[in-house]
């Protein structure tokens, strides 16, 4: 699982001046599977794959490291107890 850094995708978005609707339906997902990423959601990375394609970003760039690092974190913790 990985998550977006939202500003970033929120300006990302707005930039291609397509709707959410439309950017699903290039990437091949759902309408609610972009929201999640705009929200800066946890998402599979294939969907996160495939919508930065659509917006014509690399990944890497908006990958939000930081944020994933503390969720790997908070699940192990919770497994191990």
């Amino acid at each position: 699982m990985v998550c977006a850094k939202y500003n970033e995708m929120i300006t990302i978005m707005c930039n291609s001046r397509m709707t959410p609707r439309e950017i699903a339906k290039k990437a091949g997902v759902s309408t609610c599977a972009v929201y999640r990423v705009r929200k800066g959601y946890m998402v599979k990375m294939e969907i996160m794959g495939r919508i930065c394609a659509a917006l014509g970003v690399k990944c890497e760039d908006v990958l939000d490291y930081e944020r994933m690092e503390r969720y790997r974190k908070e699940q192990a913790e919770k497994y191990t107890k």
